[in-house]
């Protein structure tokens, strides 16, 4: 069984569900040859699974009938993704940035990294980084990718959020602070993708629909205020965080959902 991730599933997913469920120990070249009839490359195969390629209409069309559910889901799910694709291409493009981390998707990216952060203890104490990287990998499209939990962590590192001794690691700081041109371009495209997903989720996966809250809200304030109106909303947000936060000694993988959240405001 793969194991649950607490990102929502992107098409890459559900080809790898699909073939660890269909039982026999299939590989991804067994069931490119024998399942899917050849209808793709095996090496193709596994670069969707990875969620590095997309599928085109036709094979996901195939895919709903293998798994014997109606197409519209998976392609809504496709379509999602195409865009999501699509809008972190055109980002790294506006500012003249490439992609944050090789080999991993800028959206999953964001999710990846804020839950990296999250799965650590909120006062700094130590955790061992065995226990860590599995809580990274649980993120990882529910399989425990080596090469993309060690370019999470190898980010994390950079940017000064964990410290690390030995087989221990602790969170250094609670939010990355970009203090230079290119920090903020980074930290942009991760609050942009973590945004166009929950947009993206709202509005053309169903099944995703419930699980992001998208409202914007419009007002007039006197400019000397609104310092003090950042202060307030950060306030009042950290309380309601801190309030439905998870208890320590709750197994958040049984009985949790991770939820990013992100706040934004601005001049118009």
């Amino acid at each position: 069984m793969p194991r649950q991730s607490t990102a929502p599933r992107g098409i890459g997913d559900y080809f790898y569900e699909t073939r660890v469920l269909t039982g026999r120990d299939f590989t991804v070249k067994r069931f490119a040859t024998e399942v899917l009839d050849g209808a793709l490359d095996p090496v193709m195969l596994g670069y969707i699974e990875k969620g590095k390629r997309l599928p085109n209409e036709a094979l996901v069309r195939r895919l709903a009938r293998l798994r014997g559910e109606p197409p519209a889901a998976l392609l809504a799910v496709l379509y999602r993704d195409r865009m999501l694709y699509a809008f972190g291409r055109e980002l790294r493009r506006a500012l003249h940035e490439p992609t944050a981390t090789e080999g991993v998707a800028d959206a999953d990216l964001a999710v990846q990294v804020s839950r990296a952060v999250a799965a650590l203890p909120d006062d700094g104490a130590w955790i061992t980084v065995k226990a860590w990287r599995g809580e990274i990998a649980s993120a990882v499209r529910g399989k425990a990718r080596r090469g993309d939990v060690d370019r999470v962590v190898a980010l994390l590192r950079e940017r000064g959020l964990v410290e690390q001794r030995g087989a221990r690691v602790r969170r250094a700081a609670k939010h990355f602070v970009a203090s230079n041109p290119t920090e903020r371009r980074a930290l942009a495209m991760e609050f942009a993708a973590i945004f166009a997903k929950s947009l993206l989720d709202k509005l053309t996966v169903p099944e995703n629909a419930r699980s992001s809250h998208v409202r914007n809200h419009y007002l007039h304030i006197e400019r000397e205020r609104i310092p003090e109106f950042y202060g307030r909303l950060e306030t009042i947000v950290r309380a309601l965080v801190e309030e439905f936060a998870t208890d320590p000694g709750v197994d958040p993988k049984k009985t949790a959902q991770f939820l990013n959240v992100l706040i934004a405001s601005t001049t118009v």
